[in-house]
């Protein structure tokens, strides 16, 4: 059986990297770019590859919560070190917020798109789904961002990988939060990558 901090890393590595295989299916590529009234056609006309997507982001969410929550568990005690027990708790809050998000978009944005191309109005249903998954999401990237600066400053004081590692964490959680409030959104897809920076250094055996 592998040890606390490899089987941390692998589910750190291993759950976004799989978990994420789905956003590059050739198909769904327009989605990110493309017009609002297009992006639910091509999501109706391939919505078994965009519950895959979101399966996989959910799945990368559970196994980075796991392996956070692992790390805070078994991590030498040190001064400082206990940060890293309510960042895993606040970035497993933040995952049921984002699981939540995922259900609803799977389940009614090709329901939308079949609308659409029945010609039949979506307003106001998607404005009010729109505001619902909007404001879930906000929480979830606050949530993720304060996860990622207590990780950050646990790790740091834990001493289990190189302090630079949890440097990564604390600017990028810092980084996340000013992207939401500057823009109002931000790319998922951003948000695993600190934490599988941390899952390369705990398989590294960096220390």
């Amino acid at each position: 059986m592998p040890e606390p901090a490899t089987l941390a890393g692998l589910l750190l590595v291993l759950g976004p990297v799989v978990g994420l295989i789905p956003v590059a299916h050739p198909a769904l590529i327009p989605v990110w770019s493309a017009s609002r009234e297009r992006q639910l056609e091509i999501v109706a006309t391939h919505r078994r590859a965009w519950w895959v997507l979101n399966a996989g982001f959910g799945l990368a969410t559970v196994a980075t919560a796991a392996g956070l929550a692992i790390l805070a568990l078994t991590a030498p005690t040190a001064p400082g070190s206990a940060a890293l027990v309510p960042g895993a708790v606040a970035y497993l809050a933040g995952g049921v917020l984002w699981c939540a998000v995922l259900a609803i978009r799977s389940r009614v944005t090709p329901l939308l798109g079949d609308l659409v191309a029945a010609g039949t109005p979506t307003e106001p249903v998607e404005t009010l789904v729109g505001a619902a998954q909007g404001g879930l999401f906000a929480a979830f990237v606050l949530a993720t961002a304060a996860a990622l600066v207590a990780v950050g400053a646990g790790l740091i004081a834990a001493d289990v990988v190189p302090a630079v590692v949890g440097v990564v964490q604390v600017i990028a959680g810092a980084g996340v939060l000013l992207w939401l409030l500057a823009a109002g959104d931000v790319v998922p897809a951003v948000i695993y990558l600190p934490t599988l920076v941390l899952g390369l250094a705990l398989l590294a055996g960096w220390s």
